[in-house]
């Protein structure tokens, strides 16, 4: 049975737990990470930090490349 808790959609008695607590009950570790693709399920993209005008407006990517940094740092020289 699905409940809602201080504003927490809840399915078992551990989210009720975390709920009561201020804890969202998807996310209770506050993991960045898991936060973002909740988000983007939910349908809530952020807004960008900076927003560039003018000239700068071409110059911006709308988003980074996709890959491991490790492997864009040369560590041989």
């Amino acid at each position: 049975m699905t409940q809602i808790v201080n504003g927490y959609r809840c399915e078992n008695c551990t989210d009720v737990s975390n709920a009561k607590r201020g804890l969202d009950p998807e996310n209770p570790t506050h993991d960045p990470l898991k936060q973002e693709k909740l988000d983007r399920e939910r349908g809530r993209v952020p807004e960008p930090a900076v927003t560039f005008t003018g000239r700068l407006a071409g110059l911006v990517r709308d988003e980074a490349p996709a890959g491991p940094v490790a492997r864009l740092l040369d560590i041989s020289a």
